[in-house]
């Protein structure tokens, strides 16, 4: 525990004198840091106010912790994860097996758009306006009591599962399904566009297209 800190505090002073990162292992950033974060085989927290763009790579997630703030994109490439709980102003790129977690809580915020591209999927826990594509063979599950405000577009084996709020529209053009639980609305139109089937069990106020 004690070298843990002196890593964080360590990795604050570095930020305030440089403009970019490179680290390896675990690390937890503190207070305010000016730069991009490049990150290897390990996991990143961001406990306070970043701003700068993050790329994590290898073994390890990405984790803005409540109350955090970073200011620019997050991509990570490896088996992790990316979970937001805190303000983040940016794009969310996964392309590895790990998925994305939106888990922003009242008072939070997250404004970017989210991609995921190999076999994680993206989960809505919290509030979120912005689009969400993926391309993998992950689902999309916009959980019961969360919201998010866009379009939702899977273009794979996944399904786009909405147990919550949807204010945007659904395309699936993979294998997958649409399912809109007994808890779930969706605002706008769903479109099935493969070997799918759409499963409404909720309230779709638009329109529903299967080809």
């Amino acid at each position: 525990m004690r070298m843990a800190v002196i890593i964080c505090a360590l990795t604050t002073a570095l930020a305030a004198h440089a403009n970019d990162l490179e680290l390896t292992g675990d690390h937890t950033l503190t207070g305010e840091v000016d730069g991009n974060v490049k990150i290897t085989d390990g996991t990143l927290r961001v406990a306070g106010q970043l701003d700068g763009n993050i790329e994590q790579f290898g073994e390890g997630s990405v984790v803005i912790l409540d109350g955090a703030s970073v200011d620019g994109n997050v991509k990570e490439f490896g088996p992790g994860s990316v979970t937001l709980a805190g303000n983040t102003d940016g794009n969310i790129e996964e392309e590895g097996d790990g998925s994305v977690i939106i888990a922003v809580a009242a008072g939070s915020s997250f404004d970017g758009n989210i991609s995921e591209k190999d076999d994680g999927g993206v989960v809505v826990q919290g509030s979120y306006d912005g689009v969400i594509l993926e391309e993998g063979s992950g689902t999309v599950e916009i959980q019961a009591g969360a919201s998010a405000g866009g379009n939702v577009i899977e273009k794979d084996d996944g399904d786009v599962v909405v147990r919550g709020e949807l204010g945007g529209n659904v395309e699936e053009s993979g294998s997958g399904n649409v399912i809109v639980d007994t808890t779930g609305i969706v605002y706008g139109d769903v479109t099935e566009k493969d070997d799918g089937t759409v499963f409404n069990y909720g309230v779709v106020y638009g329109n529903i297209f299967e080809d």
